[in-house]
């Protein structure tokens, strides 16, 4: 039998201690480099420096029409004096109306301004809406277009005399969707033409109220545009490029039946029908049968509605002047003020515009100064030469 060791012959296991050592080693290295990343982060570090992470800033391309409306506005260019038009050509069309002096200081540090982004510009001269104008075609470094139309106005220091028999009529289309706004045109007491859409949910409603408050009434036809597609595809009774002639006369008979009292007609949108004479001429045929006047909106300027009308023995007119492009009451109130002058420099002028609250309020604040202007209100029907 094997005797048992002594104490001096027993020696103490080393491996327990070191295994020890190795995890807290371990432990300690796992410590500091998560520390390590810890700081790498940006974060709270305790063995490192934090360092302040970089992120990349994601710039987001600003389209060339929005860049030049605020360089326009950096530059002193109050925003109501910008009208964006519906486009000709799918690209977008401003036409700014200022004063020729500013015109003239604006023009070089808007040329280095395109000049910095790297696009191509072609100035014509020309007219827009009887004032002397600078049309710039603008093209942008990804080939974005712009045109960009600066109308001029002339420095007015006194309202100008008038001459006898100045004439203006105001048309507010889109009517029939509410009787509030039909009640604050009745309201100004003034010779309003209001344009019923035919297929709205008051047109006969609001065609009577109107005829019995000594409006006038005219039915406001839908017709096709060429580039509001979502307007095209929610109106209804619209009128649209390649339609039958039968069809089109079926339409502006069901459009003429639900707005009654209505003395004229004029295009709702309809900028690509209007150049259509097929789409055209059996609409007008049948206006002129029924004894109704028509008035071109000029949603484009390609328009052959108004020639048309008039090679076919119709009474018609053209409008002149948009009164809420851009919707605001300053913006409105400055086209007051231009359909009064250019009544007084061409004898008579039509304008329309819609029952937006800043246009009824612009109209309720300055129809006063018909009055200072010289220039007397009338109905769209006394206007129209017959």
């Amino acid at each position: 039998m094997r005797s048992q060791p002594t104490a001096q012959e027993r020696k103490p296991n080393p491996y327990p201690r070191r295994l020890y050592l190795i995890f807290a080693g371990l432990a300690l290295v796992s410590t500091i480099g998560l520390d390590y990343r810890t700081a790498r982060r940006g974060e709270k570090a305790y063995f490192f420096p934090s360092r302040t992470v970089r992120t990349e800033a994601v710039i987001t391309p600003v389209p060339l029409a929005d860049a030049l409306r605020r360089f326009l506005e950096a530059s002193g260019v109050p925003s109501p004096w910008f009208e964006g038009l519906e486009p000709e050509d799918g690209s977008p069309r401003i036409v700014v109306r200022l004063p020729r002096e500013d015109y003239a200081s604006l023009e070089r540090r808007l040329e280095r301004e395109l000049r910095n982004k790297r696009a191509a510009v072609k100035k014509e001269e020309g007219r827009e809406e009887e004032l002397a104008s600078y049309s710039w075609r603008i093209t942008g470094e990804k080939q974005e277009h712009l045109t960009l139309v600066f109308a001029l106005l002339e420095p007015r220091k006194e309202v100008p005399p008038s001459p006898p028999g100045s004439r203006v009529a105001i048309i507010i289309d889109d009517m029939g969707t509410s009787l509030e706004a039909l009640k604050e045109i009745c309201d100004l007491g003034q010779p309003i033409t209001i344009s019923i859409l035919p297929h709205s949910l008051y047109a006969g409603e609001t065609a009577r109220i109107a005829h019995q408050n000594g409006l006038e009434v005219m039915m406001h036809l839908p017709g096709e545009s060429l580039n509001h597609e979502e307007g095209n595809s929610q109106t209804p009774g619209l009128i649209r490029s390649g339609m039958g002639k039968e069809d089109v006369i079926s339409l502006v008979e069901e459009g003429l039946s639900r707005v009654p009292y209505a003395e004229g007609v004029n295009n709702h949108m309809g900028s690509k029908i209007t150049q259509e004479e097929p789409v055209m001429r059996p609409i007008l045929d049948l206006i002129k049968s029924r004894g109704l006047y028509f008035l071109d909106s000029r949603t484009t300027s390609e328009s052959i509605a108004f020639d048309l009308a008039r090679k076919m023995g119709l009474r018609a007119a053209y409008r002149n002047i948009f009164l809420d492009s851009t919707v605001g009451t300053d913006f409105s109130k400055q086209k007051i003020i231009d359909l009064l002058l250019l009544s007084q420099r061409e004898g008579t002028a039509i304008a329309i515009g819609h029952p937006f609250p800043e246009t009824l309020r612009a109209l309720r604040e300055n129809l006063r100064l018909l009055k200072e202007y010289g220039v007397k209100p009338v109905f769209a029907s006394a206007i129209i030469p017959k």
